[in-house]
């Protein structure tokens, strides 16, 4: 499943865990996406998001000492934040519900449930990039 290998995206992956931030780092090249940019902290994030402009950023919700959905209110505030419009996709476990709705309150354009899989999270990279037409039409030619 390749559904972004022609779309060049760039992926700004927040997570305090190395080996949380391997598999989703796995998950996301065998999507065929080929820059992704990493960072343990909104610190992280805020220095790779003016540096590297990103398309969309993957935020877990657990980030040690602070939360995802602070790093999504910090994205959104425009006094402070690199990149306010940046698509934010916060991932919580199952069962959270109270955590995906303080997430979208706060700003999240998606809330994917942990663990992620590859199609749910490549159909919504494309969706909120705007090349969900583009992923559509080349899962058809791939058909």
């Amino acid at each position: 499943m390749s559904e972004l290998a022609d779309s060049a995206v760039n992926i700004l992956l927040v997570d305090d865990s190395p080996s949380v931030r391997t598999v989703l780092r796995t998950l996301l090249c065998g999507l065929g996406v080929t820059r992704i940019y990493e960072a343990t902290d909104r610190e992280e994030a805020f220095i790779m998001a003016r540096v590297c402009r990103p398309d969309l950023a993957l935020i877990d919700h657990d980030l040690g000492r602070a939360s995802g959905v602070d790093l999504v209110a910090a994205f959104r505030d425009t006094a402070i934040s690199p990149m306010p419009e940046l698509p934010l996709i916060l991932l919580a476990p199952t069962g959270m519900e109270y955590l995906a709705e303080q997430a979208r309150e706060a700003g999240a354009d998606a809330v994917l449930p942990k663990p992620v899989t590859a199609r749910m999270l490549g159909e919504r990279i494309l969706q909120l990039t705007g090349q969900a037409d583009a992923g559509e039409a080349l899962a058809r030619k791939q058909a």
